[in-house]
């Protein structure tokens, strides 16, 4: 009867680690596709619009940006100068996006100039700062919905002056070769390059003058603006990860697996071996990583896919481990009670 219930306990251990995989599988899922933004790949019409006047107008879909980078990028690298001009108009204040910027893809941003809702956000990147600008520069409740703002963005050899609406609003004085680490990357307005959400209103200058140059993205011919473009946003983060923040967020991966490789192994009888459970865990963060390029928002990293995959296979020698001991101290008192002499 001992060995009955031996295995009757198995059985039920089994069935509870299948359950419980199910729901840490159904668990994971939320977490990495919340708020299920469905978002797949796919041509889309360019609502970029050149207004009568010759503003340009855009909505919620926008592709307006250089092909390749601009000729004064080294011209700004060598004498640390530039002005940039913007004037626009948002459509609404609720909205939190870049109106013109500067950028590589989604995590590298030389420049950009945004709104938050009635704030004004200015990313520059400089010494100090990431590789995406941060922290911004922030001009509270200067913007209003379907009016006319001027923003005068200069910087001389670290000297930073943003002036708004022809008055003087912010000043900083910063390293004076801020400028040497701006990187290659494309002009865009109205949306982000690679990756983002669009903004929507009017712009009728975004002028960028060095010591050699003048160009104003407004007009006709200096952006590439097709009639529709692949939506295809930047859905891979940079490996390695380049921040601590990013770093926490790969260990709690890594954390996550943990209890996805133990259940894995116990959840078979006789237990699932370490090496398969750990290709199996594997296999489910890359599912759960390539179904990011279907969601709006979602961003899939290589870190996360090989902390998760460590994590799967310390779970999995965990359960292993737990597995043979259980095993070796019922095994021999099932073979005692079976051996027990009849009276």
């Amino acid at each position: 009867m001992s060995g009955g219930r031996v295995y009757g306990s198995a059985a039920v251990t089994t069935a509870v680690c299948r359950v419980a995989l199910l729901g840490m599988v159904l668990v994971l899922i939320v977490i990495a596709y919340f708020p299920f933004a469905w978002s797949p790949p796919h041509t889309v019409r360019n609502q970029v619009t050149r207004s009568a006047d010759g503003s340009l107008r855009f909505g919620q879909m926008n592709y307006a940006r250089t092909s390749g980078t601009p000729a004064w990028l080294n011209d700004v690298r060598t004498s640390g100068r530039i002005q940039i001009q913007l004037e626009a108009s948002p459509q609404s204040l609720r909205q939190d996006a870049s109106m013109m910027m500067l950028a590589s893809d989604y995590w590298d941003t030389d420049f950009a100039i945004g709104q938050d809702h009635s704030d004004l956000m200015v990313w520059l990147r400089r010494p100090g700062s990431d590789a995406n600008g941060d922290p911004p520069f922030v001009i509270r409740g200067v913007l209003q919905p379907q009016r006319w703002t001027s923003v005068n963005l200069i910087l001389l050899r670290g000297d930073l002056r943003i002036n708004v609406g022809g008055r003087t609003r912010l000043t900083e004085h910063l390293p004076a070769d801020s400028l040497q680490a701006w990187g290659q990357g494309q002009i865009a307005l109205g949306d982000e390059v690679h990756g983002g959400g669009p903004w929507q209103g009017q712009i009728r200058l975004a002028q960028v003058r060095t010591p050699g140059h003048a160009v104003d993205y407004v007009r006709p011919g200096a952006l590439s603006i097709p009639a529709s473009y692949l939506y295809l946003p930047n859905h891979i983060e940079p490996f390695p990860p380049k921040d601590l923040k990013s770093w926490l967020t790969v260990f709690l991966h890594m954390l996550s697996f943990i209890p996805v490789g133990f259940l894995i192994v116990l959840a078979r009888k006789p237990p699932v071996r370490p090496v398969p459970a750990t290709l199996l865990a594997a296999a489910l963060a890359v599912v759960l990583a390539a179904g990011k390029f279907l969601f709006y928002g979602r961003h899939a990293a290589v870190a996360d896919i090989v902390a998760e995959a460590a994590g799967g296979l310390l779970g999995a020698l965990l359960a292993w481990r737990l597995a043979h001991a259980r095993r070796s101290t019922a095994w021999p008192h099932a073979v005692d009670e079976n051996a027990r002499p009849e009276a």
